[in-house]
C-alpha cells in the first residue's frame, strides 16, 4: 500500500512552448494529431475543461522526458529489455496528447496554458515506475470526469478524449504491471472531479512557477500514512494536516469525516478520530477496494 509523500526530489525545468511535432516523435509515437472535422463552436467550460487537461498532459510531458534521461542512467537490471523502448513511446505519445489538445484550443482561439516547473519524488528506477502509476492514475480518473462532463454540455467533442483515455490506461497497465501488480485491478476506474484532478497535480508543481493559474479552488493540503496495524484492532488510517488551515479552523470542534470514493460506488463517509492537533486516524471503510480518499486533499490511495 502506498501514499504520496516528498522526501527527496528530482527538479525538473518547465518546458518550452509547444513547436509543431518531429517526425521521429510522431513515428515512435504512432500516430500524428487527430484529422477530424470539430464542432462549429464551444461552450465555456468546455474550454476550462480542456485547458486543465493541457495542464495535466503538460505535465506528464514533463515527468516522462526527465525519467526517460533518468532511467537510461539509472540501473535497468532485472527490467524486460525493451522497457526503454516502452517509455520512449509513452512520452512520445503524451506529446502528442499535448499537441491535440493545444490544437483544439487554438482552433476556438482559446487561450492556452504553459507548463510549470515541476518537483517530482524520483531518484530510482522502481521510484520512476511507481510514481508513473501514480500520476497515470490521476490522468485516467481526470479524463472520465471530462468525458462525463463534455457528455453534457459538448458531446461532439467526447472522441479525442475517448481515445486519450484508452491510450493512458494502456500506460498505466504497463506501468503495474512493471512493478508486479496486476494491470487490471478492477472492473471500473474511478473518475475524479477538475477540482481534485487540479490539486493531485499541485503537488507536482514548484509553487509560483505557473505562468497561467487555473481558475479552480485549491484545497487545504492533506497526507496519509500507511495502514496501522494492531493485534486486537481493525486496521487504521492516520491522517495528517496543517491545523492552522482555513478550513480545519472553520470546522474546529466539529466532527470530522474521510470519504472514500472508489469505482463507480457511491462516497463513504467514515468518521475521524482527532489523536493531537493536525492528527486523525479512522478505520476505512472496505479497504481492499478503496482507490481514493479525501479530507481535504485529495489523497491518491493504491490498495491493489
Amino acid at each position: 500500500m502506498r501514499a504520496i509523500f516528498y522526501s527527496s526530489s528530482i527538479l525538473v525545468g518547465s518546458l518550452v512552448a509547444a513547436a509543431p511535432l518531429c517526425t521521429n516523435i510522431t513515428d515512435l509515437a504512432g500516430g500524428s494529431l487527430p484529422y477530424i472535422d470539430k464542432p462549429s463552436s464551444i461552450s465555456a467550460s468546455a474550454v476550462k475543461d480542456f485547458q486543465l487537461a493541457l495542464f495535466l498532459e503538460n505535465l506528464e510531458v514533463s515527468f516522462f522526458q526527465a525519467g526517460l534521461t533518468n532511467i537510461t542512467g539509472w540501473n535497468i537490471g532485472g527490467y524486460p529489455h525493451d522497457t526503454i523502448e516502452v517509455v520512449s513511446k509513452v512520452a512520445a505519445q503524451e506529446e502528442v496528447h499535448v499537441a491535440t489538445i493545444l490544437d483544439l484550443l487554438e482552433h476556438y482561439d482559446a487561450p492556452r496554458i504553459p507548463p510549470c516547473n515541476y518537483s517530482f519524488p524520483v531518484n530510482s528506477t522502481p521510484g520512476f515506475f511507481e510514481l508513473a502509476d501514480i500520476i497515470t492514475s490521476i490522468g485516467i480518473g481526470s479524463t472520465i470526469g471530462l468525458a462525463e462532463r463534455l457528455a453534457i454540455t459538448d458531446p461532439l467533442l467526447i472522441q479525442s478524449v475517448s481515445s486519450i483515455l484508452t491510450v493512458e490506461s494502456r500506460h498505466n497497465a504497463f506501468f503495474r504491471h512493471i512493478e508486479g501488480k496486476s494491470p487490471n485491478p478492477a472492473p471500473f476506474d474511478t473518475g475524479i472531479s477538475d477540482i481534485w484532478a487540479y490539486n493531485l497535480a499541485l503537488s507536482f508543481i514548484v509553487p509560483g512557477s505557473c505562468a497561467v493559474e487555473m481558475s479552480l479552488p485549491i484545497l487545504s493540503t492533506l497526507s496519509v500514512s500507511k495502514l496501522i496495524y494492531h493485534s486486537t484492532e481493525p486496521p487504521l488510517r492516520e491522517f495528517e494536516w496543517d491545523p492552522t488551515q482555513m478550513a480545519f479552523v472553520a470546522e474546529a470542534g466539529k466532527q470530522l469525516l474521510v470519504g472514500w470514493v472508489n469505482q463507480l460506488n457511491k462516497p463513504v463517509y467514515t468518521p475521524l478520530n482527532i489523536t493531537v492537533k493536525g492528527k486523525g486516524t479512522t478505520v476505512p471503510d472496505n479497504t481492499d477496494d478503496l482507490a481514493l480518499a479525501t479530507l481535504a486533499g485529495p489523497v491518491l490511495l493504491t490498495l491493489s
